[in-house]
């Protein structure tokens, strides 16, 4: 059987979960749609997702159609959770996007488009609810030349009244797009030789396949009207051939998740290879993985199977495959993941309304952090605060709901805080010696601190040699200044430089790594005292599209938010900014955008990186430890 895996990707309201389960009914998946309302969906099951119309964790289903078996991929569409929508879009064959015939292109559709042509998956355009009244296909169309593409080509000829009928186009003129990017329709045009109709069909399906067209097509799901047209059309455009199921085994795992029977589950993309119940599988950090139980989608259903081809998803309970592992050989990947989960920009604290839910609580974020990769969270070791830290506001809306509904705990939090780094101003070198009041430690350390461009991290050298210091006090060292980095002059983490283990003795035979361990951190605070530093915030680029008329608006409120607009253009009626902005401001000044244009303003953003940040520095407690403290104030009152 032929395996293709779709995504089906909509603005809120537009009936993507719906369509979904049109496909199953039509297909004869299932015997009856599941409701929305009703929550009886096999997609957008939690709360949250029903509430705000928004995906929040991929899901997956399937249904067979002759000799196809198509899987669902349900992606996430929310800004917050772009980057496992960019995962889950990496084993995608095609998509199917989703524009409400009454809306026209959302802000939500821009977003999702942008993301589909960033990885450039081959997608299909439907226009739904075509059933309702007062419905003009016209705007929808040029609502999706003016802001999406004007790539595109209508596929049917609908007549909405007095009943809905639809059959594909058949004038030449229609497919002018199509033979316009080809010189040999192009020529048979002009000299007005036959052109076959399935010439035309065979260009549109090899220019969508590489992204250059994107067909449009009709339907209404809640009537599954023009859902088995658009199945014959993904099963035409988007199947491609996989490799001979006896090749080499090669997969990518694009999701993890926690099942309420306390199972870990991974699910993987099988792209080569046959994959069987009780094989040993080698990972590709050398580590091996019996096969135990293993799932595939089959019919609206998550089923048991002894063998996966190549094409499948499939679900494996095992602890040790993590989110971008990969089975088998990595350089038969087709297409390499390109983008990097970033790092979290905000942080808050959280506490259990019950105090006896806090070990609850604990167990719950260990379980959503390792299906999460933008959660990061730690236990403060003197007040013990639970520490979290995360991407984006929906994102710690949906961890909320996520502990309240399946871990069933409720919790507070307090306002989340941006965070900073810090990076050292100036080159310096500092050394602390043996026996040099009030030095307690019998290690001598001297570090030299050189700041690095910003965006390049942490960089650790040693030219003290082996032979004079060895491993186990070079380790101490070196993990003593990883426990000095955690906290800068202001608290925060200490990045972008290049920290060089220039000189080192010990006094045999007294001395002991724990020594240097110790010594390391305070060595280096004191190189930062005397380099300085600068802090740093998270800063995100943006694109801001918005209607002319709000131009001047858009312009002039930016320095009030911090955003520096860097290039301006038009296309058609709107005016499209684009520029740079700190990251804390950034939910005020799209607030305030879509108050000011009625919701008519579109703001795409992506993660630029850290900045030297603006105004005063920021500071935050530091984490105390007992005797490096003491220690630290004997210095403080010498140095």
């Amino acid at each position: 059987m032929k395996i293709i895996n779709i995504g089906i990707l909509a603005h809120v309201d537009a009936g993507k979960t719906t369509l979904t389960e049109s496909l199953l009914y039509t297909s004869g998946a299932i015997a009856e749609q599941g409701n929305v309302d009703k929550g009886t969906t096999r997609t957008d099951t939690m709360i949250l997702e029903r509430q705000r119309g928004i995906t929040i964790q991929t899901a997956v289903t399937s249904f067979c159609w002759n000799d196809y078996k198509i899987n669902i991929v349900d992606t996430p569409g929310h800004m917050d959770f772009l980057t496992e929508a960019y995962r889950s879009l990496s084993v995608l064959d095609g998509a199917v996007l989703v524009i409400s015939a009454k809306d026209g292109v959302q802000a939500q559709t821009r977003i999702l488009f942008h993301a589909l042509q960033k990885m450039d998956i081959p997608t299909i355009i439907f226009i739904n609810k075509i059933d309702q009244n007062g419905i003009d296909l016209r705007r929808v169309y040029q609502s999706i030349k003016d802001k999406l593409t004007s790539d595109m080509i209508v596929m049917q000829e609908v007549s909405l009244s007095p009943k809905i009928t639809m059959t594909d186009i058949s004038d030449l003129d229609k497919w002018d797009i199509v033979i316009a990017g080809n010189d040999e329709l192009l020529n048979k045009y002009i000299t007005e030789d036959f052109l076959d109709t399935q010439e035309l069909k065979c260009e549109m399906r090899q220019r969508t396949r590489c992204c250059t067209l994107y067909p449009v097509y009709h339907g209404s799901a809640k009537e599954n009207i023009g859902t088995e047209k658009l199945i014959e059309v993904i099963t035409e455009i988007f199947f491609t051939e996989t490799e001979n199921i006896q090749s080499e085994l090669c997969g990518c795992v694009f999701k993890v998740e926690h099942t309420e029977q306390k199972k870990r589950v991974a699910y993987l993309r099988l792209y080569r290879g046959t994959l069987h119940l009780r094989d040993m599988i080698l990972l590709s950090k050398k580590k091996k993985v019996k096969i135990t139980e293993m799932n595939i989608p089959k019919n609206g259903e998550i089923v048991p199977a002894n063998y996966a081809c190549p094409g499948e998803i499939v679900l494996l309970a095992d602890e040790n495959l993590e989110l971008n592992g990969i089975l088998g050989n990595e350089n038969l990947l087709p297409r390499k993941e390109q983008i990097d989960d970033p790092m979290p920009l905000l942080r808050t604290t959280v506490s259990p309304q019950k105090a006896e839910q806090r070990e609850t609580l604990l167990n719950a974020l260990v379980e959503i952090a390792d299906s999460d990769p933008l959660l990061h969270f730690e236990i403060d070791t003197v007040t013990h605060e639970i520490i979290l830290s995360f991407l984006g506001k929906v994102q710690l809306e949906v961890i909320c709901s996520l502990l309240k509904e399946k871990y069933h705990v409720s919790v507070a939090m307090k306002e989340p805080t941006v965070i900073y780094l810090e990076r050292p101003l100036k080159k310096v070198d500092y050394t602390i010696h043996i026996e040099v009041p009030p030095n307690p430690f019998w290690a001598s350390i001297g570090l030299e601190i050189t700041p690095l461009p910003i965006g390049s991290g942490i960089q650790y050298e040693s030219k003290v040699s082996l032979g004079y210091l060895n491993q186990s006090f070079q380790n101490a060292v070196m993990e003593g200044v990883q426990y000095g980095l955690e906290q800068g002059l202001y608290g925060w983490k200490v990045t972008d430089c290049n920290i060089c283990f220039q000189y080192g003795v010990y006094y045999s035979p007294v001395s002991t790594p724990a020594d240097f361990r110790l010594l390391a951190p305070i060595v280096l605070e004191q190189a930062l005292k005397k380099a300085g530093t600068q802090l740093l915030e998270p800063y995100l680029s943006f694109t801001l599209f918005a209607p002319q008329e709000y131009l001047a608006r858009a312009y002039h409120d930016a320095p009030k938010y911090h955003a520096v607009i860097e290039r301006t253009s038009q296309k058609n009626d709107e005016v499209i900014l684009m520029g740079e902005i700190p990251a804390r401001y950034i939910g005020e000044y799209r607030s305030d955008l879509n108050y000011y244009t009625n919701g008519r303003s579109v703001c795409l953003t992506e993660i630029k990186g850290y900045q030297e940040t603006l105004g005063e520095p920021v500071s935050q407690p530091r984490r105390p430890n007992e005797r490096l403290d003491k220690i630290r104030h004997m210095f403080q009152k010498t140095i």
